[in-house]
Formats: structure tokens, C-alpha cells, sequence
């Protein structure tokens, strides 16, 4: 694409029009909303047992999402616009998740029971988008050589695990906001 005949060369290269810059916004805040959508529904399918084909999944919705909010012609001020954008839209949804994001259900999953004295709770794992085999890999993964071991298993809404072995008990206080708290044993919970 060649510049206007008005544009010098160099600022055809760095810099961008007020509508261009329009177009940055209008495109990174919808693309940083699709992105976290999909992060919401996926992400802890992706991140909890992350494989080669989930790692260029990302690599790939990032790439595609980065080359459209530039547009035609990527310049400088292009993509300084899409990282003031992002780190805008970031701040804003930091700063709603407390009030707004409840509502939406932005904040990510909850934590939830996914295994109780070595039964795997399918339920569970389904609505989270995981599979058992995942969830085995992830005990292997976390040092768990025997099913048996794990008392207790709750997936966290990241993605992570948090294993109470057997002979353990975890303080009431740290179970109170977990998805299939009725499940747990009373004789794992200490008071």
C-alpha cells in the first residue's frame, strides 16, 4: 500500500489517522471482549492441562486478534493505541469485577469440588469443560501416585488444584465459597 500523495513517508509508517485511531479502539475493545469471553468459557480447559495444541490455540487467538486490531496498515501509533486501549479496558474491568462482573458472571468460574475420597465428581468437571483423564493428569502432575490419596480435589478458577491428602484437613474458611461445598465430609473440614 503506497501513502497519499499529501502523507509524508515516514509518518505513513508511524503514524494514523483520527479514524484509523477509531478503528484501533472500536477493534481492541471488541476483540479484548471476545478474547476474555472465550478465556472465561475455555480458558481453564486450556491452562489445567495444557498441551501443544492448546498453547498454539492461544498463541493463535492472540495472533489473530492482534493483526485485526491494527488493521491494513499496523503503524506505531497503531499499536500504541491498542496497548493503551487494553491496559484501559483492563483497569475499567478490574475495577467493575467487584460490582457488575458478579452479575455477568465475568469473574470466572468458582472454585469447585471436582473429587471426594478418589470418586470424581463428573458433574462437576463437565460444567468446567474438563474431562477425568484431565483431571488424572493434573493429580500425576500435582504428586498424587494412588486415587486413594486425594481425600479431597478442588478446581480452582484458574485451573489449579488443590489437594487435601488423606489425614489432612482444610479450615472451613477456605471451602465457604466452593461450588459442591455440601459434598465435602464434615470430617475433612476443620473448625
Amino acid at each position: 500500500m503506497l501513502p497519499p500523495d499529501d502523507t509524508h513517508p515516514l509518518w505513513f509508517q508511524i503514524g494514523i489517522s483520527g479514524w484509523g485511531a477509531l478503528g484501533v479502539v472500536i477493534a481492541t475493545t471488541v476483540l479484548y471482549l471476545v478474547y476474555t469471553l472465550v478465556m472465561h468459557l475455555l480458558g481453564p480447559r486450556l491452562m489445567s492441562a495444557p498441551s501443544v495444541l492448546s498453547f498454539t490455540l492461544v498463541a493463535l487467538f492472540g495472533a489473530i486478534a492482534a493483526r485485526a486490531m491494527l488493521g491494513n496498515s499496523p503503524t506505531l501509533l497503531g499499536a500504541l493505541i491498542a496497548i493503551a486501549t487494553l491496559v484501559v479496558l483492563e483497569a475499567l474491568l478490574g475495577r467493575i469485577q467487584d460490582g457488575a462482573a458478579k452479575v455477568l458472571h465475568l469473574r470466572g468460574p468458582s472454585p469447585t469440588v471436582v473429587m471426594v475420597h478418589g470418586h470424581v465428581i463428573t458433574p462437576h468437571l463437565s460444567r468446567r469443560h474438563l474431562q477425568a483423564d484431565h483431571l488424572m493428569a493434573m493429580l500425576r502432575r500435582a504428586g498424587i501416585h494412588r486415587v486413594e490419596e486425594a481425600e479431597l480435589v478442588i478446581l480452582e478458577n484458574r485451573g489449579s488444584l488443590t489437594i487435601v491428602r488423606a489425614g489432612e484437613k482444610i479450615d472451613a474458611a477456605l471451602v465457604a465459597d466452593v461450588e459442591g461445598r455440601r459434598l465435602i465430609p464434615e470430617a475433612l473440614i476443620a473448625h
